[in-house]
């Protein structure tokens, strides 16, 4: 088909298409993208089109580049002869709907450069770059220019010598050529399409110029495009690799998968919801072929069928999904009843902890061979996002998993090869630093996990005061070092200088109009971080025009600094350069100056008003503006005291009458005539500007003279840790907050919660199993003793269940049993009462369709037994120190989704009295197998904490006593009298008061300076 009968064919479709009520649908669509909507993209139905004209659908199938270049040339005639729009607007062809749809492992050699709709799941997404579509390139001998069209997925096309001249010195000229955005992402088949055993396909797409950023990691979609292929860099063989050039981008939607239910299911699902067992019958048709474990089984189906998300008002999420955990011996059927419900509930992965995906259970960052940057890839828990994530052996994940779910005490550190400032101007690699210290003080090093801490006393360094924004001279307190997480952040400033944390290191931004910490993983390109004007030290350093050394450039730039002059450091091809620039303050910071010229009643240009307007201002615009206000005051000053009539003209005629009553021109009159009363008011109106003028200068100056200076985040890239065994802190109390690099930088040690929020992503259920640490569980010792998690991520999970191996003679004959007639194959031993492609549908149409509220009765039934169990428990005699908590909100939050998924297996719609008793139930279950304190008590603090109350208080007591004996002996309080005291004080016997203190060492709350001494750190 010629190019011009397409275009004309196009142009009459988009003129003439009309909808059900007769309207023209495209030419309304080009109209809003006009006027309404600011896109740059037409939507249109390849339906309409093959029904309108299907020789020119069938063309854009087989000759898709063409076709849509001319349905986009089409666009711009229909614009200008239909709508009368002259300007420049390049607005996109984008087809959708096509009538084939491919999952990514069906993409074939049959599919190239032919226009496709896939399917599948987006693992990982790249930067947005900018792509250069339409290169000029310019001969620097003779100025001729050569323009060349680029492609995406191809390499540069350069011209190789000039076409006027012959010349080869030729350059890009970049300022000439059009960029467009450009992002790739890789799609891969979605789980539930794949049969068991199948690994998925992926393939590599791209996304240009206003696509861009319209897909996140986990999301679901259907992409539209050309399959394009290139020829593989490694390869020397004529083998090429697939690339998705993407024309539309739909997100489908993140309800559970539209697993098929015809209506003869839905009157299936309404008949079994009738019956008066059902919810027993749905219990008995999990994993019938393991025998027992009823109340495992009900609480796996509780999750199953979850609770119902709400969003406050606020745009707060609660969550609806109920997290389960089993913990049991080994050969309990634990991970077979993790099978059987993975293939049961409607969009789950099953991972093992062992074998969890290279992305681990939250998202990793990888390196992508298609453009060769960093990119997040989505683990496990985003894929299932919406579904369940099923996760075997959950307590022996790999460390790097651990990373996202562990409390985790490396995760704020800086890189071994970090320079830190002293406070004599000296500059130290903090690991050459941190090492050396604690290689000769072996003796005093405190070990934790993963972690060795020293207490100094001899290191000051240059510490940040945030409340006076000010730089103080401290001692530090201690310096660690810890196991090194795999990779590293290395965030690059707007004053050229560079640092490298882990990925949750707090950095200091300007956020919403305040100083805020942010993990350096949450960092971006053109955040606003914290940094100083100038440093109270003496710091000496050559100057040079160019330095070859990056090191000699920062001695310089660190020089500067010390002078009260901010610099920065600019890289000149392999040299660098240190030059002057100005400070910055965020526009918020600013905003008193607008104020104080509107008080004025100074107008400002536009220009002004823009630059007062970016997200940071210069120096020099600042500086314009202040002494404008400082000019204006002292001349309304003046003049209201030497000539009061000439003052009038600066104060608006609208003040006049509020604050004299009288109408502006005979005012102006009475003031010509030397008025006294008039004089008097002009003279307290410019009193009450200036006084409100200097208000706002005076908070402005707050900031403005403060040693403050803010810098632009230029670079952030996460980078592997290809050899480092540790990373470094020094903590300085109280501050917190040190300086070095011109940065006010974050450093403490402290246990993070950052990734196992994140890990637990609401919207997922999860449900797994954990072995216990020493093999078999122990029933003399608490649950979080032994398990390898933190207490932090145990109290996430809303039923906790243990599954126990114990000798008994009835259990065992009935188990055994069993296992024999289902090896015969006695199939009505395994036949689920209710069949399981229906308990299937049935689970996800009442997840799609059934949203139960509380009763009234509910409410009450749960409202009591909460109010009762927290009454109930409380000692006698025992009223110091802390009490015992049998239940916290958080098991409240958990009853109520119990409740609720107790409703939805009924098909309800309210929960009723029964749903919630059938939830306490459960939870009284839980909590009196695995939160009972030594004495039998029930105590919700053991799963929130990891130790019992009785045994916090026991703590508590005992380092009060160490505190009280430190002064008794040369290197602290002696172990004999600590036992002795703890004895009489009624802590126990001298086991268990060893065994406190050795709790106590581990957990780095004491320390022996020398063996038989204690002290508290």
């Amino acid at each position: 088909m010629e190019r011009e009968d397409m275009i004309s064919r196009f142009s009459s479709f988009l003129r003439e298409y009309k909808d059900d009520d007769g309207n023209p649908l495209y030419i309304n669509k080009l109209r809003d993208l006009l006027t309404v909507v600011p896109k740059r993209s037409l939507t249109i139905d390849w339906t309409h089109l093959n029904s309108f004209d299907p020789e020119l659908g069938e063309e854009l199938i087989n000759n898709p580049e063409e076709v849509i270049a001319s349905a986009e040339d089409a666009i711009q005639i229909v614009l200008r002869e239909d709508l009368m729009y002259d300007g420049e607007l390049k607005i996109h062809a984008r087809f959708y709907n096509l009538p084939h749809t491919l999952l990514v492992k069906e993409l074939g050699s049959e599919h190239i450069n032919r226009f496709i709709q896939v399917e599948g799941i987006i693992t990982r997404v790249s930067e947005v770059k900018p792509f250069v579509e339409r290169a000029v390139f310019v001969c620097k001998d003779c100025g001729n220019e050569m323009i060349r069209l680029q492609r995406p997925y191809e390499n540069l096309v350069k011209p190789a010598k000039c076409d006027a001249c012959g010349s080869r010195n030729i350059e890009l000229d970049v300022e000439k050529s059009r960029f467009i955005n450009f992002q790739s992402f890789r799609l891969q088949d979605r789980p539930e399409s794949l049969k068991g055993g199948q690994m998925p396909r992926f393939v590599d797409a791209i996304l240009l110029d206003d696509l861009v950023d319209t897909a996140l990691p986990g999301d679901r979609v259907l992409a539209t495009g050309i399959l394009r292929v290139i020829l593989e860099q490694r390869e020397k063989r004529p083998i090429f690799k697939k690339v998705l050039e993407v024309n539309h981008i739909e997100q489908l939607s993140k309800e559970i998968e539209e697993l098929e239910i015809s209506p003869e299911d839905e009157q299936k699902i309404r008949e079994l919801a009738k019956r008066k067992d059902i919810v027993d019958a749905i219990v008995d048709s999990i994993a019938p072929a393991i025998w027992g474990h009823k109340i495992v089984k009900k609480g796996i189906a509780l999750a199953l069928f979850g609770g119902v998300q709400r969003t406050l008002p606020d745009g707060t999420k609660l969550r609806g999904e109920s997290h389960v955990l089993l913990v049991g011996d080994p050969g309990v059927a634990k991970s077979q009843i993790l099978r059987y419900v993975a293939n049961l509930a409607p969009r789950a992965i099953y991972t093992s902890g062992k074998s969890s995906s290279a992305a681990g259970l939250t998202a990793a960052a990888v390196r992508d061979e298609f453009t060769g940057s960093w990119v997040l890839e989505a683990g496990v828990l985003v894929l299932a996002d919406g579904g369940f994530a099923l996760i075997d052996e959950f307590d022996k994940m790999s460390d790097r998993d651990r990373s996202a779910i562990h409390e985790a005490l490396e995760q704020q550190s800086y890189h071994h090869d970090f320079e830190l400032l002293l406070a004599d101007g000296r500059k130290m690699k903090i690991g050459e630093l941190v090492d050396g210290l604690i290689e000769r003080n072996r003796d005093k090093v405190i070990i934790g996990k993963d972690t060795e801490i020293l207490p100094v006393d001899d290191i000051e360094l240059l510490a940040y005061d945030l409340e006076e924004k000010k730089i103080v001279k401290v001692k530090a307190d201690r310096v660690s070092r810890h196991k090194a997480p795999d990779r590293f952040i290395r965030i690059r400033f707007s004053n050229g200088r560079e640092i490298t944390v882990t990925p949750e290191h707090p950095i200091m931004v300007w956020e919403k109009g305040e100083i805020r910490e942010k993990p350096a993983d949450e960092i971006f390109p053109g955040d606003i971080a914290l940094g100083v004007r100038e440093y109270p030290v003496e710091i000496r350093a050559e100057f040079k025009s160019v330095y070859r050394d990056r090191k000699e450039a920062e001695d310089y730039h660190d020089y500067l600094y010390s002078r009260g002059i901010v610099g920065k450091i600019m890289k000149t091809g392999a040299n660098f350069v240190v030059k002057e620039t100005e400070r910055a303050l965020p526009k918020e910071l600013v905003k008193p100056l607008l104020k104080a010229c509107r008080a004025l009643n100074i107008r400002l240009t536009s220009k002004e008003r823009m630059r007062l307007n970016q997200p940071l201002v210069k120096e020099s615009y600042i500086r314009a503006i202040l002494e404008k206000i400082k000019r204006k005051i002292a001349e309304l000053e003046k003049i209201a005291e030497e000539e009061p009539a000439k003052a009038l003209r600066n104060i608006p005629k609208s003040w006049i009458y509020p604050r004299s009553g009288i109408t502006y021109n005979r005012f102006r009159k009475m003031l010509s005539e030397g008025n006294e009363a008039a004089v008097r008011v002009i003279r307290d109106i410019v009193s009450g500007m200036t006084k409100s003028a200097r208000e706002h200068l005076e908070e402005f100056y707050s900031w403005w003279n403060a040693n403050v200076n803010f810098l632009r985040v230029k670079k952030v890239e996460r980078i592997p840790n290809d050899r480092w065994e540790w990373v470094y802190d020094v903590t300085v109390e109280p501050y917190h907050l040190f300086v070095s690099h011109g940065l006010v930088l974050h450093n403490t040690i402290s246990i993070s919660k950052a990734g196992i929020t994140a890990t637990l992503n609401a919207r997922t259920t999860v449900i797994a199993a954990a072995n216990p640490k020493f093999g078999r569980f122990n029933r003399m010792k608490s649950l979080p003793e032994q398990l390898d998690l933190p207490p932090t991520l145990l109290s996430r999970f809303d039923l906790i269940f243990l599954l126990l191996d114990e000798p008994d003679e009835k259990v065992d004959a009935s188990i055994a049993e069993h296992i024999l007639r289902v090896r015969r194959g006695e199939a009505e031993v395994v036949t689920p009462k209710i069949p399981y492609d229906l308990l299937k549908k049935y689970i996800a149409y009442a997840r799609k369709n059934v949203h139960p509220v509380l009763s009234r009765e509910a409410m009450e039934e749960i409202k009591n037994y909460y109010v009762r169990m927290r009454k109930g428990f409380k000692r006698k005699g025992e009223d110091e120190g802390l009490q015992p908590i049998p239940i916290t909100a958080r098991q409240l939050e958990a009853l109520i989704r119990l409740s609720e998924a107790h409703a939805r297996m009924r098909l309800s719609e309210t929960v009723t009295r029964e749903d919630a008793r059938a939830a306490i139930e459960i939870m009284e279950e839980m909590l009196r197998t695995i939160a009972v304190d030594e004495e039998g008590m029930v105590d919700a603090a053991i799963l929130e904490v990891g130790k019992s109350t009785k045994k916090l208080n026991k703590i508590e007591k005992l380092l009060d006593i160490i505190k009280s004996l430190e002064g008794e002996g040369e290197f602290g309080a002696p172990e004999d009298k600590v036992i002795e005291a703890a004895r009489q004080a009624g802590l126990g016997t001298e086991n268990d008061v060893k065994k406190l203190l050795n709790d106590l060492k581990r957990e780095a709350r004491i320390y022996e300076p020398r063996a038989g001494f204690y002290r508290v750190l």
